[in-house]
């Protein structure tokens, strides 16, 4: 497992950076496909769990919210258009579709179109090959601290219940070597408007909110009963196992380089 996730890993990084060098249409097709598939794997989970997903309503929901800016004029009636098609389906073919279904239908596009939105959002910034690295190594700076530190360290459990193997050391190394990477990078390659102290919080922050978004996807596949979300990277599972840290950096990292410069 362990071989299969390096020779991924060592395939699948120059593959990701080449794309995002590229920008532009190839930049916002790779992460519309990863919204596309990272809801495909959620509704998957949903549906073998015994409920009931709403396919059209979910991924219109999900390409409006990918989208929303391109469609900002349109966007509440689309929006509206939605939601009634979500409880016409309810109600014409109740029971098959129920109000839990509804519910989990929408948090799950909601949750993915929304976060992967902010994707799209940073090519329309200042640098955004360079921002869009950042928030790649404060994920993977939070997931490697996180697991050093939890394996040399980690004997106080922060979720038990949720996620046994996670330990406050390994949080505390998961925002170390993250504010580490964003320094040296920084240092590198400087963001205009931001000093070291403003990439430090910047940093601390997404650490924080990578491993947020990593329980949250656990509390998601305990809720459905699975192990992983799906199967489509070799040695990493799905999309949501692999982004599911990323996702939630996104925003953070956006809003911070959005309102500080």
């Amino acid at each position: 497992m362990l071989k299969t996730r390096i020779i991924t890993a060592l395939i699948g990084i120059p593959v990701l950076l080449f794309i995002l060098y590229q920008g532009g249409l190839a930049w916002t097709a790779l992460f519309v496909l990863l919204g596309i598939v990272a809801l495909y794997e959620y509704l998957d989970m949903m549906q073998k769990s015994g409920r009931q997903p709403q396919f059209l309503s979910a991924y219109g929901l999900l390409l409006l919210l990918l989208f929303r800016e391109q469609t900002a004029l349109y966007f509440h009636p689309l929006l509206m258009a939605i939601i009634i098609l979500m409880v016409l389906e309810c109600v014409l073919w109740y029971p098959k579709f129920n109000l839990e279904d509804i519910a989990l239908n929408f948090l799950g596009a909601f949750y993915i179109g929304f976060l992967f939105s902010f994707a799209l959002q940073i090519q329309t910034i200042d640098q955004p090959f360079f921002t869009m690295l950042l928030v790649l190594l404060v994920t993977w700076g939070a997931d490697i601290g996180g697991y050093l530190f939890g394996r040399l360290w980690g004997k106080t459990k922060m979720t038990p219940q949720l996620s046994p193997n996670k330990t406050w050391a390994g949080a505390a190394g998961g925002i170390i070597l993250a504010s580490a990477a964003a320094a040296v990078f920084s240092y590198i390659f400087p963001l205009p408007g931001l000093n070291i102290t403003q990439i430090l919080i910047m940093a601390v922050l997404g650490s924080i909110a990578a491993q947020l978004g990593d329980l949250f996807a656990s509390a998601i596949k305990r809720f459905f009963g699975t192990k992983d979300s799906g199967y489509i990277i070799p040695g990493h599972g799905g999309v949501l196992d692999r982004f599911d840290s990323f996702m939630l950096v996104l925003p953070v990292i956006y809003y911070f380089i959005f309102f500080m410069r």
